[in-house]
């Protein structure tokens, strides 16, 4: 029979599956066991093996208690098993099998799961012999030499899994590195990046200051300088005005299914060493993830270092000449160090389009608007300027609602920053026929503008397997390739369905019999909401799991539009306590997301399924008609064209055609094509709406 040994944790000693012999467990015993199957061949000399586990006493005794233990082994394990021949003992290798070979194939396979498994505890967890100090100073440098082997087997494994978005499993693999070991830097810098990335800053922060505390306690010691601004970086990325951090499962899904998405990406990243401008576009329809893909991306630079300003286009940007330059001024360029540098000429374009940069920068007076190459090249100056002091990354989020002006202009920005390193970062749907400016942009990326286009597709049935795993973590492996193929067809992979699901499967029953869908009723087995329609349901059961006045404010807001008009909200849900602690509840739990002190839905499905789902018809065309009164109010019936969306949905159509009307003769009076058009759009639907009416 063959002898187990497991080394890894509390030693143990089995034979042919029952517990071995007392003797062979004896301290000295045991530990020339150990010693010999971890020896070149298995074989040390006589004296050698003496010297380490006898040290105290006489040669005759030490060399009688070394026969001892041999024939110890011997009766345990036959006379094959161990040979003394000459002045050499060696015991034949395969008479013993040890967790440490499993250790050694795991390493060399880089299977990181199998690490884990081998990886119960330090070498030999508990065991020593106090009067043999030579054995304790080799079973000190076998442990700490496993331990950096497993350490730095995990923290690459880890840092892979992060460079694949999947964070929360790179954070499992970073956290049993630290519990072995708590002062490792390069898995707590792992581990805090990952926390960052899926969501959780605070967390990350907290395990920072706590690792800075023991190191002072301890060792009267700082951080390392790379860590200390790894810090800086996920404390100065905190955004929001919610008061309590949100969950990182809540806000922030993790991220699947986007490997070979963040390979192509990664090389674009802006740094130091490599001045040179890109553009990267993330395409794909609605629900797909571009706006989460594009998170992670400027996320990942942004702890790498680098400057992150951006922002989020709506519908009615693409009306107002400029709106989107203007929002990245006003959202973090315009308060960028280095921004002083530009060329005054620059800031002087600029300024015509975020006046605040003339009250900013003295001497800096607006200059009259000039074209798109103009203000591309004052844009791109400028972005050089920043990008001198730290690389910089621009991010526009759904870029198919930006105006043109600002999409015209990118161009030129990235040739008047060729020698910098910045990095325009952009998410765009393009199912639809998109914007002249961005076709153009699109076509340019690869080609004389460095960078790369990458599609977020709906998910495979493996990467929502993967999903499951993070969200669901009571479902088994067979419970994730069920639920998998269910989602396939209930979703078509789209990662805002599959997620909002997902969600509500989580507040359901913990116990296995809940699990849905149960075996054998993969597809047939109905859905479990109160209503029909999953992606539907999985939102109602969110937003029925709000407050009161956060329901409310919720519905209300979803009326105003993707970017929050938060003074419409009020006029439509008035709350005598008013809507701030509202707002920062909609925040925490993933509803909305703050922008430079502007709240904008996480995404636009979202705000469309709450619209049409959630309030009755009635109501919803009360609310849409006194969203419009306020817009009269404010004297917009001329000129906004959300005033007539609010007349058109609130089933006004002779008013909506009319406000249209108004407002595409105004828009063609300024040159404002897209207006026009969006203009005309909605009168003539408007139009055969009251004709409808009129049969009727």
């Amino acid at each position: 029979m063959t002898l187990r040994l497991r080394a890894f944790g509390a030693p143990a000693l089995s034979l042919g599956g029952q517990p071995a012999p007392a003797e062979l467990t004896w301290r000295k015993h045991f530990a020339l066991l150990v010693y010999l199957a971890r020896s070149p061949a298995g074989a040390r000399r006589r004296d050698h093996l003496v010297g380490l586990l006898w040290p105290d006493k006489d040669e005759a005794r030490a060399r009688h208690s070394l026969n001892e233990a041999c024939r110890a082994i011997r009766r345990t394990l036959g006379d094959a098993a161990l040979e003394t021949r000459g002045d050499m003992v060696t015991l034949q290798l395969d008479a013993l099998e040890a967790d440490w070979s499993d250790g050694e194939r795991a390493l060399e396979a880089n299977d990181a799961a199998q690490i884990l498994a081998v990886w119960q505890g330090d070498f030999l967890e508990g065991f020593g012999i106090p009067d043999a100090t030579p054995f304790e100073d080799w079973l000190a440098s076998e442990r700490l030499a496993w331990l950096r082997r497993f350490r730095d087997a995990l923290t690459g494994a880890a840092q892979r899994l992060s460079a694949e978005g999947r964070h929360r499993e790179a954070l499992t693999l970073a956290e049993r590195v630290l519990r072995a070991e708590p002062t490792a830097e390069g898995a707590l810098q792992v581990a805090m990046a990952a926390e960052a990335l899926a969501g959780a800053a605070p967390a990350a922060l907290a395990r920072f200051e706590g690792y800075v505390a023991r190191l002072r306690e301890e060792r009267g010691a700082a951080s390392s300088v790379e860590l200390a601004r790894l810090a800086d970086r996920i404390r100065s990325g905190q955004r929001g005005r919610a008061e309590a951090p949100a969950p990182s499962d809540a806000a922030l899904p993790p991220l699947t299914g986007r490997a070979d998405a963040l390979a192509a990406l990664a090389p674009h990243l802006p740094r130091r060493e490599r001045a040179r401008p890109a553009a990267v576009l993330i395409a794909g329809g609605p629900g797909c993830g571009k706006s989460r893909l594009l998170r992670e991306v400027a996320e990942r630079a942004r702890l790498e270092g680098a400057r992150v300003v951006g922002t989020t286009c709506v519908a009615a940007d693409g009306d107002v000449p400029w709106s989107a330059l203007a929002a990245l001024l006003a959202r973090g360029l315009a308060g960028a160090p280095g921004l002083a540098a530009a060329p005054p000429h620059a800031l002087q374009l600029l300024a015509s389009v975020e006046p605040s940069l003339a009250q900013r920068y003295a001497g800096v007076a607006p200059r009259e608007a000039a074209g798109a190459a103009a203000l591309g090249r004052a844009l791109g100056e400028a972005l050089a300027a920043v990008a001198d002091e730290e690389p910089l990354v621009v991010a526009i989020d759904d870029a198919h609602f930006a105006d043109d002006q600002t999409l015209a202009a990118l161009p030129a920005a990235l040739r008047a920053a060729e020698h910098s390193s910045v990095l325009l970062l952009l998410a765009a749907r393009l199912e639809e026929q998109p914007p002249d400016p961005l076709s153009a942009l699109r076509s340019r990326i690869g080609h004389d503008l460095p960078g790369a286009e990458v599609r977020a597709e709906p998910l495979d049935d493996p990467a929502l397997e993967q999903l499951a795993a993070a969200m669901l973590p009571s479902y088994g492996a067979e419970h994730r390739a069920r639920l998998a193929r269910r989602l396939s067809t209930e979703t078509g992979g789209v990662p805002l369905f599959a997620v909002e699901i997902m969600r509500a499967l989580a507040g359901a029953r913990p116990d296995a019999a809940a699990l849905w869908p149960l075996p054998g009723q993969t597809t047939a087995q109905p859905l479990p909401f109160p209503i029909p329609g999953a992606a539907v349901a999985a939102l109602t059961l969110r937003a029925q799991a709000l407050s009161e006045p956060a329901r409310a404010t919720l519905l209300a807001a979803a009326i105003t539009g993707a970017r929050v008009d938060e003074a419409l909200t009020a006029e439509l849900a008035p709350l005598p306590a008013g809507h701030e602690a509202a707002l920062a509840e909609l925040e925490r739990t993933g509803f909305l997301r703050d922008e430079g002190g502007v709240y904008h839905f996480t995404a636009e499905l979202v705000r469309a399924f709450l619209e049409a789902e959630m309030l009755a018809g009635s109501e919803r065309r009360r609310m849409h008609r006194t969203a419009a009164a306020a817009l009269a109010r404010r004297g917009a019936t001329g000129r906004d064209l959300a005033y007539a969306e609010h007349r058109y949905a609130a089933a006004e159509w002779a008013a909506a055609s009319e406000a249209a009307a108004a407002i595409q003769r105004d828009a063609t009076a300024r040159g404002d094509a897209r207006t026009a058009e969006r203009a005309a759009r909605l009168q003539r639907r408007a139009e055969e709406r009251a004709r409808a009416q009129e049969g009727r």
